[in-house]
């Protein structure tokens, strides 16, 4: 399953898309197919490259920033894996720009909100990155910041979101559940969908968004936000994966 979906969001990229557009015209038999697949290729490449059009069909899956009241206490804070990157040449692990997962997660723990932290996340890489797995990475830098062993409870076995909720909850249960609902922590932008598939599979959640990749003044109309940028069409992947991934849930959820 996890590696369909990695080919399935491989051809649903643009990129893909004009990649073979191009191809298409420069093997046209006839100058007058060869001028329309240019055409077409043309009018991909500004569609998808427009950065108001990826911005406000993005910014709706974006959740608000939902801060903790000072009397919010809960048992459990769950971190999703998806804010290291693995250097293969150096054999190292660092932080990327999702790294602000970490950051509230630790300063949830510091301030009292949680009292259990469970790291989730494996390789999330179609193919092994020898050992690195990403909640052990993440557990040794929460230590590293004077947060317990005993309250850091790693899962280092999930590639998915849909792995994250389950393994989570086998370790829930396995501990003996929770009294309170699990802290959900991942970025803004996969917020909804994480939260969906997390309830649909038992775990009851209070989200806590960070990692906030857009503001509300992205979607604001201006001369520049029409200027094409290569950045929009790789923003495109990100929306097809939310979107897909939503769509799938509310139809699991309705059968």
């Amino acid at each position: 399953m996890f590696i369909i979906g990695k080919i399935l969001f491989f051809f649903l990229s643009p990129f893909v898309w004009l990649f073979i557009l191009v191809i298409l015209t420069a093997t046209a038999k006839t100058e007058k197919k060869r001028n329309q697949l240019a055409v077409i290729a043309l009018s991909v490449l500004l569609f998808f490259s427009n950065p108001w059009l990826i911005n406000n069909l993005q910014y709706p899956f974006h959740a608000p920033p939902m801060p903790m009241a000072a009397n919010e206490k809960y048992d459990v804070g769950i971190v999703l894996g998806g804010m290291t990157s693995y250097d293969r040449v150096n054999k190292a692990g660092h932080f990327n720009m999702s790294s602000d997962r970490f950051i509230q997660t630790a300063l949830l723990y510091k301030k009292g909100h949680i009292k259990k932290i469970i790291a989730s996340g494996g390789q999330n890489g179609m193919f092994s990155e020898d050992d690195f797995m990403e909640a052990d990475f993440v557990a040794k830098n929460l230590m590293d910041l004077g947060i317990p062993a005993e309250d850091i409870w790693i899962e280092n076995q999930s590639k998915n979101t849909i792995e994250n909720a389950g393994f989570s909850k086998q370790i829930i249960d396995r501990k003996g559940g929770i009294k309170t609902k699990a802290v959900l922590i991942t970025s803004a932008f996969h917020i909804p969908r994480a939260k969906l598939t997390f309830e649909q599979s038992g775990i009851a959640v209070r989200p806590y968004p960070c990692a906030f990749s857009m503001l509300p003044s992205a979607t604001r109309f201006s001369a520049a936000t029409v200027i094409p940028a290569s950045w929009a069409m790789e923003s495109w992947g990100g929306f097809f994966r939310e979107l897909i991934g939503m769509t799938y849930l509310k139809l699991k959820g309705a059968k």
